[in-house]
């Protein structure tokens, strides 16, 4: 299991704009947070696989996503953008970077939340990779 906690503001994936450079066409990610977001997931997710080795199976990935509460804001839950599957996407992505995982098609169970940062809980990701166990995690 690898479990770590990243702080920041979590950045969607997903999104993309092209524009043409000459006779090529560029595509590139919308969001400009997104690169440093990825790099702070990678580096923490490098940081906490002991193993420095892919995890060889099946996997479950539980996540929890802390986003800073607007100020106005008296809604119990964030059930507006950013989307939880973009979320998702850059967590996976930057754990084949990081080695955890061989490949993102591996995860066969997902369980993820969006919820309110407070002074307790500050923004960031909470992220647990395991080996699947035929057991749902939100059992």
């Amino acid at each position: 299991m690898i479990q770590v906690f990243v702080p920041g503001i979590p950045q969607p994936q997903g999104s993309k704009q092209a524009f043409r450079r000459g006779n090529k066409i560029v595509i590139v990610e919308a969001n400009k947070k997104l690169p440093d977001w990825r790099r702070v997931v990678r580096d923490s997710l490098e940081a906490a696989n002991v193993a420095c080795e892919p995890i060889p199976a099946p996997v479950s990935l539980e996540v929890i996503f802390f986003l800073p509460r607007p100020k106005t804001v008296q809604r119990l839950f964030p059930h507006t953008k950013p989307d939880l599957d973009k979320l998702i996407r850059a967590i996976n992505d930057s754990a084949t970077d990081a080695g955890v995982l061989q490949d993102d098609s591996q995860v066969v169970e997902i369980v993820a939340n969006k919820v309110y940062a407070d002074e307790e809980l500050p923004a960031g990701a909470l992220i647990t990779f395991c080996e699947f166990s035929g057991v749902s995690l939100d059992q």
